[in-house]
């Protein structure tokens, strides 16, 4: 067997394989239990995809291919280009981005959390 691909980590190894079995490739995972040694550090390049020697340059033309993948309309590539949009509301303050919102409404659960305990514990 050889390698055809060098993960970042055990999640991105596994899509690769995935898409390589998908594909009709023998394909393994391998290092990617070497991740939980060095904490949540990256396994130090240790994840691996190995295939059959025979299949090896097929493997690396899927892999080279879903690389370059590009989007299949115009309207996909507008849900992911931030180019042009503008956050700012006719009043001319900035728009609450998602994050933002989810921030705010967490910091106020955890609020009425507390405020609830302090009162059960009177």
């Amino acid at each position: 067997m050889k390698i055809a691909y060098h993960a970042d980590d055990a999640i991105d190894a596994q899509l690769i394989s995935d898409l390589l079995n998908d594909n009709g490739l023998f394909a393994q995972v391998r290092g990617a239990h070497m991740q939980g040694a060095v904490g949540e550090a990256a396994a130090m390049g240790n994840v691996k995809v190995w295939v059959n020697d025979e299949d090896l340059d097929e493997a690396k033309s899927i892999v080279e291919d879903w690389g370059n993948a590009a989007f299949i309309d115009e309207e996909d590539k507008e849900l992911f280009d931030n180019q042009g949009h503008d956050f700012e509301q006719n009043s001319g303050q900035p728009e609450k981005r998602p994050h933002q919102t989810i921030l705010t409404t967490s910091f106020f659960i955890i609020l009425v959390i507390m405020v609830f305990a302090a009162l059960l514990k009177v």
